[in-house]
């Protein structure tokens, strides 16, 4: 039963059969889908956005990331999304990982990817984004921000760690 319908996401209730037969309810966020990229900016360079979380109440550095329009591919929300909060766009695009963010709780699959051959356009913020800036960082340091605890976006440390 949906319990909530808002513009992006639905909440569900829902009563399941465990394995032992007994029943339990579930709460769950049904949600169209989402793309990120890790955009390359030179060979052993990345580009991270700062941006504040409301749910997390910080700003936090992450890879540019989207939920998918209706009857939009995972491939143009990436495309879309590297645009709107990078200002380039990739002369390649290549799939990662396809990723299940919380699945104990979300219905959402991620699909991450790897940008290069990027070409300087000019950002589009979404109009209730807060998107405080981009930065330029190594991958080598990129890798020590997670070490240290800086980088804590799972979506982000994922890319990272696939380009490793």
């Amino acid at each position: 039963m949906i319990i909530y319908s808002g513009k992006k996401i639905q909440v569900r209730k829902d009563e399941i059969i465990l394995d032992d037969g007994r029943k339990a309810m579930r709460e769950t966020v049904e949600h169209p889908g989402s793309a990120a990229i890790i955009p390359f900016i030179s060979e052993h360079e990345i580009l991270l956005i700062q941006q504040y979380r409301h749910a997390i109440k910080e700003t936090i550095y992450e890879i540019p990331a989207g939920t998918l329009d209706k009857g939009e591919t995972f491939y143009t929300c990436a495309e879309r999304e590297l645009e709107e909060e990078t200002g380039y766009r990739a002369g390649i695009l290549e799939p990662l990982i396809i990723l299940y963010p919380s699945p104990g709780i979300l219905g959402e699959t991620m699909h991450l990817f790897k940008a290069t051959k990027l070409t300087k356009t000019q950002t589009n913020y979404q109009v209730d984004e807060s998107i405080k800036g981009i930065v330029q960082v190594k991958l080598s340091e990129a890798f020590d921000m997670i070490r240290k605890g800086i980088l804590r976006d799972a979506k982000t440390v994922c890319s990272i760690l696939m380009c490793k």
